[in-house]
C-alpha cells in the first residue's frame, strides 16, 4: 500500500483520516462472517487497514511533534489575539474621543452662560486708582500718614509724616512715653500701623509677607540700651553670630568679624565674654555686630542710656564715623547733651506727634 505524503495542511489531513476510516469499516463488514468462523492470534496478525490507521496515526503524531500543524495553530491564535488587542485599542482611543468631545461641550455651555449672564448685568464701574506710590530713590526712611493705637482713641503716634534721605544723620527726641520707641518698632515691623504707609529702603512695611520680615530686618543694623549680647559667648561670637543668620561663608566671616571689631576698638577683646567688658564696651560689641554685615541703616534705641559720660562721648563720636563713612543712622534719645553737641538733624515727637524737626538743631525744651 502506498503511502501518502501529508505536508501539514489540516483539510489533508481530515481528508486521509475520513477516507482510512471509510477503508476500516467496508473491511470489517466484508470480513464479519470470516472472522467469527477463523480463530487468529492478535498479537501476531494485523489487518493491513489497522496498521495502515496506525502508521498514519503515528506521522500525525510526528508531525505534531514537529510543530507544523502546532505552528499553525499557534499563529492562528496569535493572530486571533492580535486583532483582539487591536480592537481594544480603537475602543479605548474611542471612549476617550467621545469624553473628550463631552467636556468640550460642557466647557462651550457653560462659557455661553458666563456671556448671557455678563450681556444681562451692567458693566461695572472702574474704579480710579492712584499708580502704586514709592518714595524718591534718594528718600531710605518715609512714613507717610502713620498712626498707631494700642487702647482705641489714644494714639501712640499720630498722623506722622517723615522722610529721611541716604546718608542722614537724624536724632528722634522726646519725653518718655512720647512715641520714639514705638516709631522704632514700626520701623522694625515689630508693629503694623493702624494707619498709612512706612517704606524703609525700598520695602513698603504693612504690606510685606511674614516670610519677607527677616530680608528687611537685615537691611537694618539695631543697637539698644541694654546691649542684648549673648552672655554665653565671647565678643568675636557675638559678632559672628549675626554672620552665621545669613549663612556667611567661615572663610569670609574669619576676615570680617575682626575688622568690625578693629573699627569699634576691641580688637584685643574678641576673647573677653560680656561680664568681662565695661558698660561703653558692651555697647561696642553691639555696635559691631549690628554693623558687621554693613546694613545701609543704622537704629540705636537709646544707645548711651546706660553709659557714664566718657562712654556716651565715645559711641556718639563712633556712630558719627560710622555715618560718615554713608550709613543711615537715626538714633532715639533723650540726651539733651550729645543733641545740642553734635548739631545733627532733631525731630522732635510729643504725645505721638511731630511738633519740630529742624537741621543742625537742638533739644527742644517742651516745656
Amino acid at each position: 500500500m502506498a503511502k501518502r505524503e501529508l505536508n501539514g495542511d489540516p483539510e489533508e489531513i481530515k481528508a486521509a483520516i475520513a477516507d482510512l476510516q471509510g477503508k476500516v469499516a467496508a473491511k470489517n463488514a466484508a470480513s464479519e462472517e470470516a472472522y467469527e468462523e477463523e480463530a487468529y492470534d492478535e498479537e501476531e496478525q494485523t489487518p493491513d487497514v489497522e496498521i495502515a490507521v496506525k502508521n498514519f496515526e503515528d506521522r500525525i503524531n510526528d508531525t505534531v511533534r514537529l510543530g507544523n500543524v502546532g505552528d499553525l495553530i499557534n499563529d492562528a491564535e496569535e493572530e486571533l489575539e492580535e486583532q483582539q488587542r487591536y480592537e481594544e485599542e480603537i475602543e479605548a482611543e474611542e471612549r476617550r474621543q467621545r469624553r473628550e468631545m463631552r467636556r468640550r461641550s460642557r466647557m462651550e455651555s457653560l462659557k455661553q452662560e458666563r456671556a448671557a449672564e455678563e450681556a444681562a448685568e451692567p458693566a461695572p464701574r472702574k474704579i480710579k486708582r492712584n499708580k502704586k506710590y514709592k518714595p524718591d530713590d534718594d528718600i531710605i526712611i518715609e512714613m507717610e500718614g502713620v498712626s498707631k493705637s494700642y487702647v482705641k482713641g489714644v494714639p501712640a503716634l499720630n498722623d506722622v509724616n517723615l522722610k529721611i534721605k541716604k546718608g542722614e544723620f537724624v536724632f528722634i527726641v522726646g519725653d518718655s512715653g512720647s512715641g520714639k520707641s514705638t516709631l522704632i518698632r514700626l520701623l522694625l515691623r515689630e508693629l503694623k500701623p493702624t494707619t498709612g504707609s512706612i517704606w524703609v529702603n525700598g520695602y513698603q512695611v504693612e504690606k510685606l509677607r511674614r516670610g519677607k520680615v527677616p530680608k528687611l530686618r537685615r537691611s537694618m543694623g539695631v543697637v539698644f540700651q541694654d546691649f542684648r549680647l549673648l552672655k554665653d559667648r565671647n565678643v568675636y561670637e557675638n559678632v559672628a553670630f549675626a554672620q552665621r543668620i545669613i549663612q556667611v561663608p567661615i572663610r569670609e566671616m574669619k576676615r570680617n568679624v575682626p575688622n568690625i571689631l578693629a573699627t569699634v576698638g576691641l580688637a584685643g577683646k574678641y576673647k573677653a565674654r560680656p561680664d568681662e567688658l565695661s558698660g561703653g564696651e558692651q555697647q561696642r560689641v553691639a555696635l559691631a555686630r549690628a554693623l558687621v554685615n554693613r546694613p545701609p541703616i543704622l537704629l540705636a534705641d537709646e544707645p548711651t542710656g546706660n553709659l557714664d559720660p566718657k562712654n556716651t562721648i565715645e559711641i556718639m563720636n563712633l556712630l558719627d564715623t560710622i555715618n560718615k563713612n554713608g550709613t543711615t543712622v537715626l538714633v532715639v534719645t533723650h540726651n539733651d547733651k550729645i543733641v545740642n553737641d553734635m548739631q545733627k538733624r532733631v525731630i522732635t515727637i510729643k504725645n505721638g506727634v511731630i511738633v519740630s524737626d529742624e537741621e543742625m538743631g537742638g533739644y527742644l525744651d517742651e516745656d
